[in-house]
């Protein structure tokens, strides 16, 4: 008990250090990763180049190691938010008592032009008046522990370390300077001018330095797609405006590469302030299959149902019949947990990345695909004979081992119980399996 209250009390004092409410953050994404932007222009988290890789930017999860992109007015301004409408595209307004600037972020999808593996955009449009904005990068690879080098090429700053690099190309956004730690520049933007800051990233291949018009284009392209696929959902139920945003939302945890998806963006976000109840999400759990295959199929997604459906039968594969509680989004079975030297979102700590329920028993899971693949089939999907002796082989699996303890749906790291959920689910997938 005592060590708790001793924890509670670190995360107290540690509210005071640059830690702002989890509710306070909105993301974007371009289908690979997601960076998480507060209300005041901070981007505090981005991994890269995938959304389970390390990442550049955690200032989330340790205020003073993290690293982030902060962008703002000099002065104190008053802040609006939305997502442009139909889109993934975040504006946020900054109204100060000098003017009013809108800053537009995005994460750009890839083009057929030649482009940063990932790039993001940040693009401040003066609406009135005039507004001093400061912006400052500081990268910090490998999860806060790896700080980079810091150097130009030409007058491109760029950040270097191993493998990954990151260039900061920017336009009417000031001169960008250097020190030891960040990239960062003042600029004062002035009614109906624009600047431009786009984060150029690359991992283990040449780094691209974008022209402004492409940059501009993939913005515009962006927001484009985004609308496109919205106007595609077939859903036409009640608060159809909520449903859309609620897709588009679930839609920036796809893995375009392999059609999984991800339970979360983040890693570590705490149950309850100093506790250590803090786990990686950025995995693909066989729970969620069959609700998620659901709502896709309702929402008007069926390529990205039939993906991701076939994409978990593949990722079984390896293992069959036997499940895996959750799946890398490449595929991957091995998630071995470890602690981070950060100090964890308002001190809650540890902060771990990887997940240790991978190796579980957790007999639920085997009605949850089952129920998925019955969604699948009652949608219109075909299972081939092969798929259905797979499926068979499932079913006689949970057969022999529906009387053995688990560790639950809770995925308790205790010794393994008998959970009523895991032995109902075990029922769920012996009744699906007859269904089909």
């Amino acid at each position: 008990m005592s060590s708790l209250i001793s924890r509670r009390a670190e995360a107290s004092t540690s509210a005071a250090r640059g830690y702002v409410p989890i509710g306070d953050y909105a993301a974007i994404g371009d289908g690979r990763t997601v960076a998480l932007v507060a209300r005041d222009g901070s981007i505090d988290w981005l991994c890269l180049p995938d959304l389970d890789s390390p990442s550049v930017f955690a200032a989330v999860l340790d205020a003073e190691r993290g690293g982030s992109f902060a962008l703002g007015p000099e002065s104190p301004a008053q802040v609006r938010r939305r997502y442009l409408p139909d889109t993934n595209v975040l504006e946020t307004t900054f109204t100060t008592g000098e003017g009013v600037v809108r800053v537009t972020d995005a994460m750009a999808l890839p083009s057929s032009d030649l482009g940063p593996t990932r790039e993001l955009i940040r693009r401040v449009d003066c609406l009135a008046g005039r507004v001093t904005m400061r912006w400052r990068i500081t990268p910090t690879f490998g999860y806060g522990a790896q700080r980079p080098r810091l150097e130009r090429r030409g007058r491109i700053p760029v950040a270097v370390a191993g493998a990954d690099a990151l260039a900061v190309c920017c336009w009417a956004a000031g001169e960008a300077h250097l020190d030891e730690e960040a990239i960062f520049g003042r600029f004062e933007a002035r009614a109906s001018s624009s600047a431009l800051i786009a984060l150029s990233a690359a991992h283990q291949e040449p780094l691209v330095f974008p022209s402004r018009a492409h940059v501009e284009a993939r913005l515009e392209a962006t927001t484009a797609y985004w609308r496109r696929w919205a106007a595609q959902r077939t859903y036409d139920g009640p608060w159809r405006d909520a449903v859309i945003r609620s897709a588009l939302a679930l839609k920036l945890l796809f893995h375009a590469p392999s059609g999984a998806i991800a339970a979360a963006a983040t890693t570590s976000l705490p149950e309850q302030i100093g506790g250590e109840r803090n786990w990686d999400y950025r995995f693909c759990w066989v729970r969620d299959s069959a609700f998620t295959l659901d709502a896709l199929l309702q929402l008007g997604c069926p390529s990205e149902a039939e993906a991701f459906f076939w994409w978990l039968l593949h990722a079984s594969q390896l293992s069959h019949p036997r499940l895996q509680v959750l799946y890398r989004l490449d595929g991957g079975e091995h998630a071995p947990e470890r602690a981070l030297e950060l100090d964890g979102y308002r001190g809650s700590r540890p902060v771990r990345v990887g997940n240790d329920a991978a190796g579980q028993t957790q007999l639920d899971i085997y009605g949850d695909l089952l129920q998925a693949a019955l969604v699948y089939a009652k949608a219109g999907g075909r299972l081939d004979r092969e798929t259905g002796r797979r499926l068979a082989a499932i079913a006689d699996l949970v057969c022999r081992s529906w009387r053995q303890p688990d560790s639950g749906i809770w995925e308790v790291r205790s010794r393994p119980a008998h959970f009523t959920h895991s032995k109902m689910m075990c029922w769920v997938a012996l009744d699906r399996a007859l269904r089909l």
